[in-house]
């Protein structure tokens, strides 16, 4: 399995929570803090998306947006439109026939805009806002616009339906829908640092698998430098550009990533788990567990567990 299926298998994204956004005439639209990722397209007629930063892009029919953090994501008729807070308030005084409503109630919507929330497994949900650009957008014209439409369409129909493996369904539509999203070559050139940066260069991207492959393995920046047809120092440089994290930083977290997903499903006795992720005893994998991530394995399974 290459790199990115094996980090969207462990997220094991399973539910949507959708939305849809009908406007018309003049207006603005913000969108509250979500808890995770959360994507966007327009379905009908065009708008502009402003960013975080006050930056801005038109969209159109068809167009694309995924947020890694959404913190201040709004949507305007046109640039400098004053928005209005999208709050559960605004939401329950402003939906019809289960879309937001905004703008002039006088005419027939001219855009439409679904939005839905990524929720992943508790234990590595972070790893997804790691893994992604702060933005991807995908225009319609792109052939991955036509296909994302496609599946958004299906997740759409999926969870407003109350058929036997809905659940099931949802969950491998929105793994094919995250990595429909992040192996396009638009999101693999974007600047920002992470796996999307290592897997854009074919020689890094080399090294990456081979960590995912075997992550047991006592593996050394020369080892992976030989195997990435580069000197070790020209690697590790170019590694830790890339990924922002130097080779064995990145194969520390990947092992502590695995060790939370274990432990969150019980899947093996602590020296099962050791083992297999490259620790040589329990007690070897406990201490290097509570160095990185602040607890000793047996308590962090407690906590996840009464998370849920």
């Amino acid at each position: 399995m290459d790199a990115l299926s094996d980090i969207i298998r462990l997220l094991r994204p399973q539910t949507v929570l959708l939305g849809g956004l009908a406007a018309s005439g003049q207006w603005g639209i913000l969108v509250p803090p979500q808890q995770g990722p959360t994507f966007y397209i327009v379905t009908a007629g065009r708008c502009w998306f402003r960013r975080h930063d006050g930056d801005m892009f038109e969209l159109n029919e068809g167009d694309y947006v995924l947020s890694a953090k959404p913190t201040a994501d709004a949507f305007l008729s046109e640039p400098g439109m004053r928005t209005v807070l999208s709050d559960e308030s605004f939401k329950a005084s402003n939906s019809v026939n289960g879309e937001v409503r905004i703008g002039d109630p006088q005419h027939q919507a001219e855009t439409r805009i679904m939005g839905g929330l990524i929720v992943c497994d508790v234990a590595n949900a972070g790893l997804l806002v790691e893994l992604l650009p702060r933005y991807i957008h995908l225009r319609a014209a792109e052939e991955a616009g036509a296909r994302l439409h496609s599946l958004i369409s299906i997740i759409r129909d999926e969870a407003g339906a109350s058929r036997q493996g809905r659940d099931s369904v949802l969950a491998r539509l929105i793994e094919v829908m995250l990595i429909e999203t992040l192996r396009r070559e638009s999101a693999l050139s974007l600047p920002d640092r992470g796996l999307l940066g290592g897997l854009a260069d074919p020689q890094l991207a080399k090294a990456i698998t081979d960590i995912h492959a075997d992550v047991g393995r006592s593996w050394t920046v020369g080892e992976l430098a030989e195997r990435s047809g580069m000197s070790r120092a020209v690697f590790a440089r170019r590694f830790s550009e890339a990924v922002g994290l130097a080779p064995v930083e990145y194969l520390l977290q990947w092992r502590m990533a695995l060790a939370k997903d274990a432990l969150h499903r019980g899947s093996g006795s602590l020296e099962d788990i050791a083992l297999k992720i490259g620790y040589k005893s329990a007690s070897a994998f406990s201490t290097a567990f509570r160095q990185r991530v602040g607890c000793p394995p047996s308590e962090y399974a407690a906590a996840i567990h009464s998370r849920g």
